[in-house]
């Protein structure tokens, strides 16, 4: 495999070897975020907060990482892409081990917005350090294994999370990072490498002097912390009944319709909306927003139903996701393999058609599957992302010139953070609106004067017992809502497709 010539492996290092390097990074961040997903109630008590505190930890760590990812693309070119990926990496394991020795949730929050802002650099070098240390025939290896990790993260991080605020400490959750950590920074700084096409940009970038769009940054960055902080908190606090929810609705808004409009106007804007002139990395930031709302959004809710309604611990609803998202890991090498060799849109295609039908299928789901069934759904909701995920990153950077696959990289992170939150978000909201709507529907047929009523009091034994099983069968109704809508909304997403051209070349490369 020739070299490239902006290419982050040093001379004689395996570029595929690289592309596990930085994939390293992206799995123990994942793991951490998810894992911690489930170990909310467990940091409350110990910490002596409320729950509603508690849900700070996470909103805290996505609101700084939607803040500077806009930064993230810029700050690569101006301090190099090596140096600034180490630090954001060190960075990270820094604060994860400040964290681990939190003593309060007020240091715990602070810690974790320090976390936040370390991830939004590596989330944006990442896949642009793949893109162009693999030649363009075959970047669709490095981007499996980055893939493998951006699944095997959400995949495992509930398992271990819920395992250790069961039998351990939470505070493990954070130490994990610390020598995962430091392993990935010693493998960065004895293998990665800026090239002298990348050192030659950087030292452009600087003889300009620290000339920033800093009202672009502030215009992207209050937006996207704003609309973070709105979908992440907005359930919780009755959406826009509350006064807070409303106004970070329209200042995020007002932001994000004028960010493209000043950075089209800038003369040298610090995202470069011009990007998407070229239709590859537009279609596939759109799609790859979906898969992430379908990848972080079914999660959320899943473990919900697994532990409300079927009973489950926290460590096997964890194990659900975990076998779940099995058979892509060993998908995704596959589809490493045929990206490049069949077009894009038919991978993308058959993976969206799996996923629609897994979701199609769980819209079935009823209280009385097996452990075994529950693990089948699962396997069909996530099985197509196997074949989603690595040729849309793949296609993204099809003719985006090197001095750009960095803001590449940037618009492709932002898709996927803002699309896990509105997934999120959206699955949540449904889910409790359609078991309040269930609720109402069915206990009119809770009345005394029905035969139907009498039956079940003598089947269930109480009238709360009965109270109960209405709360279930609205739960599972609202559940099956909830799979069936992601169905339709990945249907609808189906003809974008047609719009997808272009194959990777080696000429893409000298681009």
């Amino acid at each position: 495999m020739s070299a490239t010539p902006r290419s982050a492996a040093k001379p004689g290092v395996p570029p595929l070897l690289i592309a596990g390097i930085v994939s390293f990074g992206t799995l123990f961040e994942t793991m951490n975020s998810t894992g911690l997903a489930v170990a909310l109630n467990t940091i409350a008590g110990n910490l002596a907060s409320s729950p509603e505190s508690s849900d700070t930890i996470l909103t805290g760590y996505l609101v700084a990482q939607a803040a500077i990812l806009p930064l993230s693309g810029w700050a690569s070119l101006y301090f190099g892409r090596k140096p600034f990926y180490i630090c954001c990496v060190a960075a990270f394991t820094i604060a994860s081990a400040l964290c681990a020795m939190a003593w309060s949730i007020e240091s715990l929050i602070f810690f974790r917005i320090l976390q936040g802002m370390a991830a939004a650099g590596n989330a944006a070098s990442e896949s642009s350090i793949i893109a162009d240390t693999l030649p363009a025939e075959q970047r669709g290896l490095g981007f499996a294994l980055y893939g493998m990790a951006v699944v095997l993260g959400p995949a495992i991080g509930p398992v271990y999370g819920g395992w250790v605020a069961e039998n351990a400490s939470w505070h493990w959750i954070f130490w994990l990072n610390v020598p995962t950590g430091i392993a990935a920074v010693t493998g960065c700084i004895l293998l990665l490498n800026d090239p002298p096409a990348v050192r030659n940009a950087t030292r452009k970038r600087r003889a300009k002097g620290l000339r920033l769009d800093w009202f672009g940054f502030l215009l992207g960055a209050v937006g996207l912390a704003s609309i973070s902080y709105v979908l992440d908190r907005g359930q919780t606090n009755d959406w826009f009944a509350t006064s807070s929810i409303l106004w970070a609705t329209v200042i995020g808004i007002t932001c994000l319709l004028l960010w493209p409009i000043w950075e089209m106007l800038a003369r040298d804007p610090v995202v470069k909306f011009r990007l998407f002139k070229n239709r590859n990395p537009a279609i596939a930031v759109v799609l790859i927003f979906v898969t992430g709302a379908t990848l972080f959004g079914t999660p959320a809710i899943v473990p919900l139903l697994l532990q409300q309604q079927l009973g489950y611990n926290s460590t096997t609803a964890g194990l659900v996701l975990g076998l779940g998202a099995l058979p892509v890991l060993f998908l995704l090498p596959v589809t490493g393999f045929l990206t490049g060799k069949v077009a894009t849109r038919h991978l993308v295609g058959v993976g969206f058609v799996s996923v629609g039908i897994g979701m199609y299928l769980s819209s079935h789901i009823y209280p009385d599957l097996s452990f075994s069934q529950i693990v089948c759904f699962s396997i069909a909701q996530q099985l197509g992302v196997g074949l989603i995920y690595t040729p849309l990153q793949s296609q993204s950077y099809i003719g985006v010139p090197g001095k750009l696959r960095e803001q590449a990289g940037t618009f492709m992170a932002i898709a996927v953070n803002m699309g896990g939150s509105v997934g999120t978000a959206l699955a949540v909201t449904m889910l409790e609106r359609g078991q309040q709507s269930y609720r109402e529907q069915l206990v009119p047929y809770a009345s005394p004067w029905r035969d139907e009523y009498q039956q079940a009091l003598r089947q269930y034994g109480s009238a709360e017992s009965f109270s109960q099983a209405i709360d279930t069968q609205a739960a599972v109704l609202s559940f099956q809502g909830v799979f069936f809508i992601i169905a339709c909304a990945i249907a609808a997403c189906l003809p974008l497709l047609f719009f997808l051209k272009g194959k990777p070349s080696p000429e893409d490369q000298e681009a």
